[in-house]
């Protein structure tokens, strides 16, 4: 049903890393997922403030506080941004830290399959040539092999 790999090493491989790529996608899905709800809780606040400071504005009795409440609307969400942008840093390093820890686990894995690979190809190609030198030796039967 499925093509067979030339080599047993190259389905451990591959199997590793896929499970080294499925690691890595889950902690930047999760970041994603993360900077996703901080995004509409930034939203959610900068509407929630405006409307706050619509309304005071509505409100003001006399000059003071109409200045007051125009000079909020000037600068909106001071403590919304600054809370969000913590948020975020954190967001990201607890990203760089799960990245950083599936890479340590699982990449001696990686590291060994790879190696075992290249040993499996190894061997394959010495016997590989070393058929193909006895093959070319039967239709030529005068020359001798060397190596």
């Amino acid at each position: 049903m499925f093509p067979q790999l030339p080599y047993p090493a190259f389905r451990t491989h591959f199997d590793n890393l896929i499970d080294l790529y499925v690691g890595m996608s889950r902690c930047m899905l999760d970041a994603a997922q993360s900077l996703s709800a901080l995004n509409l809780q930034l939203g959610r606040d900068l509407i929630a403030e405006a409307g706050a400071n619509t309304q005071r504005l509505m409100a003001s009795q006399d000059a003071g506080q109409l200045g007051a409440a125009v000079a909020a609307q000037l600068t909106p969400g001071g403590s919304a941004l600054a809370t969000y942008q913590r948020r975020v840093i954190e967001v990201l390093s607890r990203c760089q830290a799960a990245a950083s820890q599936t890479a340590a686990e699982r990449m001696p894995a990686v590291r060994h399959s790879a190696s075992a690979m290249a040993d499996d190809m190894v061997r394959e190609a010495s016997r590989q040539t070393a058929s193909a030198a006895e093959q070319l030796a039967r239709f030529q039967p005068g020359s001798q092999l060397r190596h």
